[in-house]
């Protein structure tokens, strides 16, 4: 049976309304917390669960929340997945310049930089990537903007340490030539351990290898650049 598309207005994912008399209200400690205790507890749920294997009624349980307060804020799960999603997609745009690469030579700050974007996406992004992937008949939209997002924030950070150790420039906007060089980088470093796992390789192993293979690549790179 073909799949209808799911129609998310926003309205139904920022939409709050206050209830009454609420079944199995949570204490007052935890009150003041309940739409974060939704959407992590909706969040567990569709990694583990897929989308249609995901249900309401174990995330009010999880979260803990009633299912009248969760339907008060959300229409359904179509409207909990595309909120996951853009949170997601928000704490990717608002990340800081928080990395700060080892010292070292060029090499070696390459290399930290791809252990760290790879190690962040394992981390928190490779679940929900899956997810969204699964799901991108349903969610065109959500799915190609959190993988344009995660893409973007790596690249961007790659582009500005090749500009300041490469290139010569201060901190700041990278050159057009810096930011050509990051794409290829991306694809060349840090896509294959993230397709490794996206593809069900096991986490362990993938990290067992990676260091190796990033040294390796991170050379390959940088005589590609050489040469240019």
């Amino acid at each position: 049976m073909a799949r209808t598309q799911a129609k998310v207005k926003r309205s139904d994912v920022a939409r709050t309304v206050t209830l009454r008399g609420r079944v199995g209200r949570p204490p007052k400690a935890l009150a003041g917390n309940i739409e974060e205790r939704i959407l992590d507890a909706a969040r567990d749920v569709f990694l583990e669960r897929g989308f249609d294997g995901a249900s309401i009624d174990e995330i009010a349980e999880r979260a803990p929340a009633s299912k009248p307060t969760i339907y008060a804020r959300y229409s359904g799960k179509p409207a909990l997945f595309a909120a996951i999603v853009e949170r997601s997609i928000g704490e990717l745009m608002n990340l800081g310049s928080s990395y700060t690469p080892p010292v070292g030579t060029v090499q070696e700050k390459l290399v930290g930089l791809a252990m760290a974007i790879v190690d962040r996406s394992l981390k928190d992004s490779i679940g929900l990537l899956r997810v969204t992937i699964g799901e991108a008949d349903r969610f065109p939209d959500l799915s190609c903007q959190f993988h344009d997002v995660s893409r973007k924030r790596a690249t961007r950070a790659v582009a500005v340490l090749l500009s300041e150790t490469i290139g010569g420039s201060a901190r700041g906007a990278p050159s057009k030539a810096s930011a050509a060089s990051a794409e290829i980088f991306i694809d060349l470093i840090v896509m294959p351990p993230i397709m490794r796992s996206l593809m069900g390789e096991r986490e362990r192993t993938i990290r067992k290898e990676l260091p190796g293979f990033v040294r390796d690549r991170v050379k390959t790179f940088l005589a590609l650049l050489a040469r240019a």
